[in-house]
């Protein structure tokens, strides 16, 4: 098959052509397509999944997904910065044992947003 006819092809099957006429009113109609327009999706497409029984992705998710990797990037970079204050100023007046302490929060902090960013990433679809 040449790839002329694959593009010929690509809209022909299950979904092509077979409309549901369906009636609703002006607030109706803009709620839908507003909703549509928040999880990313053309209306006739949410429409179908949600008559399907499937659920639309979620933004909030994907907004907390990625307000979640930038954190564990902000951690990561104070870390960083804390690793070269400690290089930088080896004679700094502050206990060893704050700098261990503070260093540890920072790593344990990373783990668990880490551990979160694993734990939404299978209820994330784009």
């Amino acid at each position: 098959m040449t790839e002329i006819e694959k593009k010929r092809e690509k809209n022909i099957g299950p979904r092509s052509g077979q409309r549901i006429p369906v009636k609703v009113t002006a607030a109706e109609k803009e709620a839908i397509e507003r909703t549509a327009r928040q999880v990313r999706l053309p209306a006739s497409t949410l429409m179908r999944n949600l008559a399907l029984g499937y659920s639309p992705p979620s933004r909030v998710d994907q907004e907390t997904f990625l307000e979640l990797f930038s954190l564990r990037g902000d951690l990561g970079r104070l870390g960083g910065l804390l690793k070269l204050w400690l290089v930088d100023r080896p004679d700094a007046v502050v206990p060893n044992k704050v700098v261990r302490e503070a260093l540890t929060e920072i790593l344990e902090r990373q783990g668990q947003v880490a551990d979160l960013i694993s734990e939404m990433r299978p209820l994330i679809r784009r």
